[in-house]
Formats: structure tokens, sequence, C-alpha cells
């Protein structure tokens, strides 16, 4: 698969838009090329393991990719992941995750949203905490949520 993908990017606290170029498949390649010829490149298991190398890399220079794969609030899920992690879930703590809370990996994400990978990572595990929590499954607001869920559509 060769693919291209336009991204916005915050640097030096203005936003451009840049390409992703996606090449192979599994593992998978992205290359993220700026118009002024600078480039980052990563190999992952899938696209959002390869998008947090990328993310990682840029860290230090002070550019922060903005799409949903650097939110700190997104995961994929496994079957996800096993197809390359083209959409992922927007978690929350409150109530579960269903198929109108899948994003594209690349699309728009504003500043405020994104975090480092270590934020991402602190999440995670506070979410993955949070669903062990007994209080969920008697909360109301979630088996409504959870029940209801196959009405709606992903977020294309």
């Amino acid at each position: 698969m060769n693919d291209r993908f336009d991204v916005r990017v915050q640097a030096c606290g203005e936003e451009a838009q840049w390409q992703i170029l996606v090449e192979g498949d599994r593992p998978w390649h992205l290359r993220l090329k700026s118009p002024d010829g600078i480039e980052a490149a990563a190999i992952g298991d899938d696209a959002f393991e390869a998008l947090r190398s990328i993310r990682e890399e840029l860290t230090p220079r002070g550019i922060i990719l903005c799409c949903n794969g650097a939110r700190v609030d997104v995961r994929p899920s496994g079957f996800s992941a096993s197809h390359g992690a083209w959409m992922i879930y927007v978690l929350h703590m409150w109530r579960p995750s269903t198929v109108r809370d899948l994003v594209p990996i690349f699309g728009y994400a504003p500043p405020s949203k994104v975090g480092s990978v270590e934020e991402q990572d602190a999440y995670w595990e506070r979410h993955l905490k949070n669903r062990k929590n007994p209080l969920n499954f008697i909360n109301p607001v979630w088996w409504v949520y959870f029940l209801t869920a196959s009405r709606g559509r992903p977020k294309w």
C-alpha cells in the first residue's frame, strides 16, 4: 500500500500542512515531509505505533502533529491494530467507547487535545484502571450509552 495523507503540524507556534507517506504493508513505513524539507520516518507494526515513533522524534524539535493519532485520549482496538490502525477510538473515562467514537488516525485534531507520547500512555493507564472500577456497572448512563451504541456511525 502506498498512500499520501495531508496532516496539520504546529511548528514554532504556527500551523502548516505537511504530508505523510505510507509505504509497505506490515510493517508500516511512515514518512513525514514538510514543504521546507524537514523529514521524519518510522516503521511500526501498525500506523499508530509508527506515528508514535515519529512524534517521539519530532517533539524535541518543537514540532507537534495535529492529528487524531496524536491526541492524548485515543487508542486503536486490537482488531483495528491488526489491520493497520487506520481508525482509532477516542476513550472516555465514564462511558464505554463505541462505534461513534471511531476517528481516522490522520484526521485533524486541535492542538489543545494533542499531547506527548508519555501523556498518551498515562491516559491509557488511567483508562484501563477506570475500566475495572465496579461503579461502571451500576452507572445507568454507562448502560444506556452502551446499549444504544449500535445506532451511531464513525466520524469520517
